[in-house]
C-alpha cells in the first residue's frame, strides 16, 4: 500500500517510474519539510482517489447525476490564472494602455516620462514677512495663462492634530519663545528681533483660535507640472515664480533639488513621512485660503452653450436650456457675424424656442424687432404656421375664447378696443382719456348689443350671449363701427343739451375710426381669416409686426394689442411665448399685455423677454420683473448700467465681475440663475451653420445614392418594386417623365414614344395610317 502510495505521488510529480536517483532521495526525506509535503501529498491523493471511487460507485449504481464534471486544468491554465490573480499589467490590456510605455527618467530637478518632462514644486514661505493675505487667497496658488500644452495640478492634503499633540507642542514652543526672547534682549539684531516677534505673535495668535474652539491642521502643498518640452517647462516654473510674486510676495515655488524621484513617489503618502515641514494653521485661518473655484453649469440634461471665461476654470457650460418655469429675460446689444447680422439675444430666443419643442411643447414668436426666425435655425416647416399681419388676417371686433369665460372675454375685448384707439391719437390729459375711453365703451357695448352679440345684465342671461364661437362673417367689422360712431356723433351735435367734453370725445373717436377705416381698413376692416382656425393648433407659430413698424409704431401696437389675446390663448402648461425686440412696447399698452400674461401663467405657460439693449431691458423692469425670472442672459454693460442693475436689484456683486462684464468686445453672457453667476463665451447650437454647407450637401448626396441602391437592390430580389428602374439608377421611368413635364420638356426617347402612341390612337380613324406613320418617321430623322 505504501509503495503503492509512493508510485502514485511520483506519478502527481510528473515522474514515470523510481530511479536509483530518487531512491536515495526518498530515503533521505528524514527532515521535518520533505516529510510534511510528503504527507500532504500523500492526503491529496487518498482523497482524491476516494472521490474517483465515489463517482465510480455512484455511475455503477445508477445514480441519476446529468452533471458532467468540469474539464481538468492543465499546467500552463493553471499557471495563467495564477499569474492572473496577481495582478500584473499583462493581464489587464486596458491598464497597458495608461502605463507609460517607457520608464521613468530622472534628473536633478525634473523628471522625463514618454515624450514628456515633468516636475513636482514645493511651497515656500518667508515666516518673518507680514502676509496680509486677503479672503480666498489660497485660490491665487492655481497658476493661470500657461501654455496649452502645459498640466498643472494643486495638490493640497491636510491632517488634523490631535489635542494631546497640540498639548506637546504647545508648552515646547512656549518655552522656546521665552528663550528666543531673552537671547534676542541680549545679543539679537533688528531683523532677528523683528522675526522673533512676528513668531511669538503668530503664536499667541494661534493660541487664542486653539481656545476659541478652532482646530489645528498640518498642510501639504505640492505642484505637479508637465510639459512637452524642457523649455517649456523651465518657462512655465519662471512665470509660476512671477505670478507668485505678483499675488503674494511672501511664498514661493521651487523643487527640492535630487529629490524628484521620493517627490513623486510621496505625493500621496502622509504628510509626516513627506520631505520638509510643510504649513501648519488653525481652521479659522485655512478657511481664508480655501480656493473656491466656481464650476459653471453641469444641469442633468443640460446641452453645451459655450466655455466659462474669466475664472480659474474654464469648464464647459451645460445649461438645461429649457429648464424654467415662468419667465425668462434676455438683453443683449452684441450681433452674429456668421448669421447675417442677427441679434445675439433673438439667438437665444431661437435656442430656447428649439428646446421647448424638443420637450414637446409650443411656441409662439411674436416679431417686432425685424428677426429672420429662418436664419437663425432650422425653419420647421412642418410644426409652423405664419400669420400675415400686414393683410389683416383677424377681425379686431371679433372674440375668441372658452364659453364658460364669455363675461371676462367681453369684458377684456373692451380694454383691448380701447387701448387699440388710444393708440392712434395723442394723449391730451387724463380727464379727456378718460370721457374718450366712457364714450368708446358705451357705444361699443351699444354695438354688440344691436349685433345680438351682448344682452344688458350678461349674468342673468347668459343663454343669449354670442360672445365665442360664431361664424366669422357673422362678426361685423370695423365699417358697421364706424356708422354708429358718426351716428353718435351727429345726435351731440345736433342736440339742445350739448357737452363741449363729450362732443370732442365723440371727434376724436371718429377720426381715429375714419384713418383705421381710410388708410389701414386692409388690417382692420376685415373678417378673420379661415386658416386662422388651424393657426392655433400649430407647435409654432410666428407673429411678425415688423413690417407695421414702417406704418407707424401706433398701428403696429394696435395691431399687437388685437392679436396678443388670440396669439396665447390656446398655450398651456409647458408652452412658451417669445417677445422678439420687448423694448418696443408701447407704454399705454403695457399693463394689457401683462394682464394677458397673467393668464398665461395661470395655466402654466411661460414667457421669454428678449430685449437688444441692456438699459431699455432695465428701464423697463416693471413689466419684465427680471429681479424675479427664473434666469437671465444679458451681454457687456456700461459701468453706469452696472451701478443701475445693483440698484434695482438690491444687491451687490463683486467687482471681479464687476470688471468683467464691462469688458468690451467679447462675444460673451452673463448668467445669473439664483445664486449662481456664470460668464461664459457664447457657443449656441442652433442647428444651422453656413460654414457647414459644404457638409450638409455632401451628407444629402450621400442619403440620394443610398436611397437609390436601396431601390436598384429591390430590383433584383425575387419582388421587385413598382416602378423601379435599373438602367438609369435614376428611379422609375414615370417618375422621370413627371420630373420632365415639369421642367417643361420630354427626352427624346419618351417623346417619340409619346407621339407614336397618339398617332397610332389617330390613325384607327383615319385612312392612310402608314403614310402618316412614315412622314412621322422621317420628321424624327431629320430633327
Amino acid at each position: 500500500m505504501q509503495m503503492a502510495l509512493m508510485t502514485k505521488i511520483r506519478d502527481r510529480r510528473g515522474r514515470s517510474k523510481p530511479t536509483a536517483e530518487q531512491g536515495v532521495l526518498d530515503e533521505s526525506t528524514s527532515s521535518t519539510g520533505d516529510s510534511e509535503s510528503l504527507i500532504a501529498e500523500a492526503e491529496a491523493v487518498l482523497v482524491e482517489d476516494a472521490v474517483l471511487s465515489e463517482d465510480t460507485a455512484g455511475t455503477a449504481n445508477g445514480a441519476a447525476d446529468d452533471e458532467q464534471p468540469e474539464p481538468k486544468q492543465n499546467w500552463w491554465q493553471r499557471r495563467q490564472e495564477i499569474k492572473k490573480l496577481e495582478g500584473k499589467f499583462d493581464s489587464y490590456p486596458h491598464l497597458l494602455a495608461l502605463k507609460p510605455k517607457e520608464r521613468y527618467v530622472f534628473r536633478s530637478d525634473y523628471f522625463e516620462v514618454d515624450s514628456s518632462v515633468g516636475c513636482v514644486l514645493s511651497f515656500f514661505h518667508d515666516s518673518a514677512a507680514q502676509d496680509g493675505f486677503a479672503a480666498f487667497w489660497g485660490i491665487g496658488r492655481i497658476p493661470d495663462g500657461l501654455d496649452d500644452r502645459v498640466t498643472a495640478v494643486v495638490l493640497e492634503q491636510i491632517v488634523r492634530r490631535d489635542q494631546k499633540w497640540i498639548d506637546q507642542y504647545t508648552k515646547q514652543s512656549e518655552k522656546l519663545d521665552k528663550l528666543e526672547s531673552g537671547e534676542q534682549a541680549e545679543s539679537g539684531t533688528t531683523s532677528s528681533r523683528r522675526k522673533a516677534k512676528k513668531v511669538a505673535g503668530d503664536m499667541e495668535t494661534v493660541i487664542g483660535e486653539l481656545q476659541d474652539g478652532a482646530a489645528y491642521l498640518s498642510v501639504q502643498n505640492r505642484l505637479l507640472l508637465k510639459a512637452p518640452d524642457l523649455a517649456t517647462l523651465e518657462e512655465t516654473i519662471e512665470r509660476i515664480s512671477r505670478l507668485y510674486i505678483d499675488r503674494f510676495g511672501t511664498i514661493k515655488a521651487a523643487p527640492y533639488a535630487g529629490e524628484q524621484r521620493q517627490e513623486l513617489s510621496g505625493l500621496f503618502k502622509k504628510n509626516d513621512k513627506k520631505r520638509g515641514p510643510g504649513f501648519h494653521f488653525t481652521s479659522t485661518e485655512l478657511a481664508g485660503s480655501y480656493s473656491l473655484v466656481t464650476n459653471g453649469l453641469n444641469d442633468y440634461a443640460g446641452e453645451y452653450v459655450g466655455f466659462m471665461i474669466g475664472d480659474v476654470n474654464n469648464s464647459a457650460v451645460l445649461m438645461d436650456t429649457n429648464g424654467y418655469s415662468h419667465h425668462v429675460v434676455i438683453a443683449d446689444n452684441a450681433v452674429s457675424d456668421y448669421l447675417g447680422r442677427e441679434r445675439v439675444a433673438n439667438m437665444w430666443g431661437s435656442k430656447l424656442s428649439q428646446s421647448c419643442l424638443l420637450a414637446n411643447g409650443s411656441v409662439v414668436h411674436l416679431v417686432l424687432d425685424g428677426a429672420n426666425l429662418d436664419k437663425l435655425g432650422p425653419k420647421f416647416d412642418g410644426l409652423t404656421a405664419r400669420v400675415d399681419l400686414n393683410s389683416g388676417d383677424v377681425n379686431m371686433f371679433e372674440m375668441f375664447g372658452d364659453e364658460e369665460d364669455e363675461l371676462s372675454i367681453f369684458s377684456s375685448q373692451m380694454k383691448k378696443l380701447t387701448l387699440m384707439f388710444e393708440q392712434l391719437y395723442e394723449a391730451r390729459d387724463a380727464g379727456m382719456n378718460s370721457i374718450i375711453r366712457d364714450n368708446l365703451e358705451t357705444i361699443a357695448e351699444q354695438f354688440y348689443v344691436d349685433q345680438r352679440m351682448w344682452v344688458r345684465n350678461a349674468k342673468e342671461n347668459r343663454s343669449r350671449l354670442r360672445v365665442v364661437g360664431i361664424p366669422h362673417d357673422q362678426v361685423p367689422r370695423l365699417q358697421m363701427f364706424m356708422s354708429y360712431l358718426d351716428t353718435a356723433l351727429k345726435e351731440r351735435e345736433n342736440s339742445s343739451k350739448n357737452n363741449q367734453s363729450t362732443l370732442d370725445a365723440l371727434t376724436v373717436l371718429t377720426g381715429v375710426a375714419r384713418n383705421l377705416l381710410n388708410t389701414n381698413g386692409d388690417l382692420f376692416n376685415n373678417f378673420t381669416a379661415e386658416a386662422v382656425d388651424g393657426v392655433r393648433d400649430a407647435k409654432r407659430v410666428v407673429y411678425d409686426f415688423s413690417r407695421l413698424m414702417r406704418r407707424g409704431k401706433g398701428v403696429a401696437m394696435a395691431q399687437l394689442v388685437n392679436i396678443v389675446g388670440f396669439a396665447i390663448g390656446k398655450l398651456q402648461h409647458g408652452d412658451t411665448v417669445i417677445i422678439h425686440g420687448a423694448e418696443h412696447i408701447d407704454e399705454r399698452v403695457k399693463e394689457y399685455i401683462q394682464g394677458q400674461f397673467e393668464h398665461l401663467f395661470h395655466r402654466g405657460g411661460r414667457v421669454v423677454f428678449s430685449y437688444n439693449d441692456v438699459d431699455k431691458m432695465l428701464a423697463d423692469a416693471a413689466l419684465n420683473k427680471f429681479d424675479a425670472a427664473d434666469f437671465t442672459i444679458f451681454g457687456t454693460m456700461r459701468d453706469k448700467t452696472v451701478e443701475d442693475y445693483q440698484k434695482l436689484l438690491h444687491q451687490e456683486i463683486p467687482k471681479d465681475l464687476t470688471k468683467l462684464i464691462t469688458r468690451k468686445g467679447e462675444n460673451f453672457s452673463y448668467l445669473r440663475r439664483g445664486h449662481s453667476n456664470v460668464v461664459f463665451h457664447l457657443d449656441l447650437a442652433l442647428g444651422i451653420n453656413p460654414n457647414r454647407e459644404k457638409q450638409r450637401r455632401e451628407m444629402q448626396r450621400k442619403a440620394r445614392q443610398l436611397e437609390e441602391s436601396k431601390r436598384l437592390a429591390a430590383v433584383m430580389t425575387e419582388k421587385p418594386v413598382p416602378g423601379a428602374n435599373t438602367t438609369g439608377g435614376g428611379g422609375s421611368n414615370e417618375d422621370r417623365k413627371q420630373a420632365e413635364e415639369k421642367r417643361g420638356a420630354l427626352p427624346v426617347r419618351m417623346r417619340k414614344a409619346a407621339e407614336k402612341k397618339m398617332l397610332a390612337t389617330a390613325g384607327k380613324a383615319s385612312s392612310g395610317p402608314q403614310m402618316t406613320m412614315t412622314k412621322r418617321r422621317d420628321d424624327g430623322s431629320a430633327r
